[in-house]
């Protein structure tokens, strides 16, 4: 990702980019970089970096998985398998067919969740701010 992406070129031109970790992970039409920055600033700290694109389909689902603890992320996880439906960084899915042991045979179909909240109603939950996610 890091060569054909311009954007990253940019940052490491600038000295914002110190190192890479993952140069590219493709997880179906989603892209990440992984890298470490250095902050401006007297202290100049460096910190992880996670550059994530998605699909504008995936957008709330992935927002929402990337924002929210894990905690947080397998509770909403468990709640949509008890409703006979599917929660990842990709999509809700609704009509989700399990066999033994809970492995998925049949994919169901994909929910319009165009925003983080449609996701909350989908599943019947009161919606809640990312700072009111560390369940």
């Amino acid at each position: 990702m890091r060569k054909a992406c311009g954007f990253l070129e940019h940052l490491w031109g600038k000295g914002f980019l110190t190192d890479d970790l993952v140069t590219q992970e493709d997880n179906g039409d989603q892209k990440k970089y992984l890298g470490v920055c250095r902050l401006p600033g007297p202290a100049q700290r460096h910190r992880r970096l996670d550059i994530i694109v998605v699909p504008y389909s995936e957008f709330a689902c992935a927002l929402l998985y990337f924002t929210g603890s894990a905690h947080f992320n397998r509770s909403m996880r468990a709640l949509a398998k008890t409703k006979g439906m599917s929660l990842s960084e990709h999509a809700l899915s609704s009509a989700v067919v399990r066999g033994p042991g809970g492995v998925k045979v049949a994919s169901g179909h994909t929910l319009p969740t165009p925003t983080e909240r449609d996701v909350f109603i989908q599943l019947g939950l009161p919606y809640r701010e990312p700072s009111e996610r560390d369940w």
